[in-house]
């Protein structure tokens, strides 16, 4: 079982120390960090242990900064951990940092963790110093956390606080797998002979040697050559491990060239698309940080902050629906960002000020592809509402049906971050509940779905009762009176399908009822038997238009016939009978299949028709493909 555990603590409370005790490995591997005996960048580790139930748990560990100068970097280590270990010397107790890790660590959803009170070998009052911190978190998610009083110096403490981790963990829920990999990037650097490395905590998915991966945003193409945990290499990575990737397809950002970077992601392309607008559940904690006034301040309507998600950051104005959010308050707000990111629903996001000096708010993602049109819409706002008060897989699904109606077969990961096995429970309840109605392209809004057919019913009834002698509506009207709002790519092909079942039936580039006839109006019918019986008789020596139709009502007859295919028009003065196209195409085909070739001229005398009749009909076999133009001869295409 793979686990991440994050520290948490001020600075100088014996965190890198904690870990080097813990793990054996000292975190700090930069030389001015083992210089000023202070965190800087993010320290990795690795610890093995044996969960209560003989469990194999291999733990990754992240050792954060806990200068209030480097909490930037703080924020990009914690946001994927299974369990923090928040660290408090008890010679020095809660301090600014303390508070502000703790701030941090709420925002982001995380509870299960241990509290290590180090440097117990320098406290007074070993006892004191834990009622200190007791004192402290009351009030907080870490209120009833367990604290192990420990010194990395003399080792007192140390397995009792591995004893703790090893059970907290093995209580902690399995990572859910939604099919896509999500690698925030926090370290990219080259390897001599291997290219681009990069590291992350991997989440949401697996990742496999040969995978191809995009890194958002930019949708920058790339393969995995090879996976490491831990400084082994393995073919398959799965979520909840620390992990390095070779890309070797990818160099580093540079001012020339975009490239890797640490505040990236690597995923695979059915992830999502990278957003500017989301919206967003806004939560503040009552309680101010020490030294930092703006904790103090209302959040006010397009305020300028700074957003932490996974390890990147990006500037952004705060959306809010009414008025200002005071500390301890919670609202529906969107978040406008300078740059696109690639948020999942349910992401969780760390907001400060834009100078990076307080940490403000939280922010839950309610929809990671938000519309700024929709954020005033009173119905949009009560939906958002409901999933922010119940953020279930049932409830993310029927916010999304409410502004889409719509979702493919394979639905998106980004709006649905659900296991396989969430996601078809979830689906067999909306449609045991009528909710939704299954057709080709995926799930649709049962209602809206209704609702779409009549009107395509009413569109293609009432085009019959004014159109009588047409063959059907055309397909693009029914197209324009849906509208852009409607997903045309993906259902018009389903709407057709389902509009059979209403008695509806796609005729070339038209919609027909099955019922309906192209009978010709009565007042017209002597006319178009009339100009019927004069083709047939004449065949292939018919009168002109003119003739043929000399009246007002014999010239309507005559559209009527040519518009349901009756009549053949061949150009403004000709019109043939189909039974004499037929005859005069297989006596076409004999000359030709005997003679190889014949001009327009040997046709004419063949088919015993003037040359009127023979020249728009033998153009309008080449437009068929019946016949080709070869110079002043006509051969068959077949």
């Amino acid at each position: 079982m793979n686990f991440i555990l994050g520290t948490a603590g001020h600075i100088d409370h014996g965190k890198s120390s904690l870990v080097q005790a813990l793990s054996g490995t000292n975190p700090d591997r930069l030389p001015e960090e083992q210089a000023r005996g202070v965190t800087i960048e993010l320290g990795f580790a690795h610890l093995s242990l044996t969960g209560p139930e003989e469990q194999n748990l291999e733990i990754g560990i992240v050792d954060v900064p806990g200068h209030a100068d480097f909490v930037n970097n703080m924020v990009a280590g914690v946001g994927a951990i299974d369990l923090s270990l928040i660290v408090v010397a008890a010679d020095d107790g809660w301090m600014p940092q303390s508070e502000e890790h703790l701030h941090i660590l709420s925002y982001l959803g995380i509870t299960r963790a241990v509290i290590a009170l180090t440097k117990i070998d320098l406290a007074e009052d070993p006892e004191f110093a834990s009622e200190f911190v007791r004192d402290e978190l009351r009030g907080t998610p870490f209120a009833k956390t367990p604290i192990i009083p420990v010194s990395s110096k003399t080792g007192q403490g140390l397995h009792e606080l591995r004893t703790t981790i090893a059970q907290l963990l093995s209580q902690a829920p399995a990572h859910e797998d939604i099919g896509v990999p999500c690698l925030p990037i926090d370290r990219a650097f080259t390897v001599k002979g291997m290219g681009t490395i990069v590291t992350g905590t991997l989440s949401k998915g697996d990742l496999k040697v040969g995978d191809r991966i995009i890194l958002q945003p930019g949708e920058l193409p790339a393969h995995v050559r090879s996976i490491q945990n831990h400084n082994r290499a393995i073919e398959h990575a799965r979520p909840g491990m620390r992990t390095a990737v070779n890309i070797p397809d990818l160099s580093l950002d540079s001012r020339k060239e975009q490239g890797v970077k640490r505040g990236l992601l690597l995923t695979s392309p059915p992830a999502g698309k990278a957003s500017d607008t989301l919206d967003v559940l806004l939560t503040r904690i009552s309680r101010p940080i020490p030294a930092q006034p703006a904790t103090k301040n209302n959040l006010k309507n397009n305020q300028k902050v700074r957003l932490h998600y996974g390890s990147g950051r990006s500037n952004a104005r705060l959306r809010l629906l009414h008025g200002e959010l005071e500390p301890g308050q919670s609202t529906i707000a969107q978040l406008r960002l300078e740059s696109p990111l690639l948020t999942f629903a349910q992401d969780r996001i760390v907001i400060r000020n834009c100078s990076g000096e307080a940490t403000l708010a939280g922010a839950v993602v309610l929809d990671p592809l938000a519309s700024r049109r929709l954020l005033g819409k009173a119905h949009h706002q009560a939906a958002l509402k409901s999933l922010a008060e119940n953020p279930s897989p049932e409830t993310l699904f029927a916010h999304h049906l409410g502004i889409h109606h719509f979702v493919t077969a394979i639905p998106s990961p980004q709006h649905f971050p659900f296991s396989n096995r969430q996601w078809k429970a979830v689906l067999k309840n909306f449609t045991a509940s009528k909710r939704i109605t299954k057709i080709t392209a995926g799930h649709v809004e049962t209602t809206w779905w209704n609702e779409i057919l009549q009107l395509a019913r009413k569109l293609v009834t009432n085009f019959h009762q004014t159109n009588p002698d047409l063959a059907g509506l055309p397909l693009q009207d029914l197209r324009s009176a849906l509208g852009h709002s409607f997903p045309q790519h993906e259902l018009f092909p389903s709407l057709i399908d389902s509009l059979a079942t209403l008695g509806i039936e796609q005729a070339g580039e038209h919609l027909r009822l099955l019922s309906h006839r192209t009978d010709i109006p009565p007042e017209l019918a002597a006319d178009a038997e009339s100009i019927l019986a004069t083709l047939a008789r004449e065949a292939l020596n018919p009168p002109n238009r003119k003739d043929l139709a000399p009246t007002p009502d014999s010239q309507r007859a005559l559209a009527f016939l040519i518009r349901v295919g009756k009549v053949l028009h061949l150009d403004e003065k000709t019109v043939l009978h189909p039974d004499a196209l037929a005859a005069a195409e297989s006596q076409i085909r004999s000359l030709l299949t005997q003679n190889g070739r014949a001009t327009a001229s040997e046709i004419r005398q063949h088919l015993n028709t003037s040359r009127r009749i023979a020249m728009p009909l033998l153009e309008y076999l080449d437009s068929q493909g019946v016949t080709r133009r070869e110079g002043d001869y006509r051969e068959l295409t077949d």
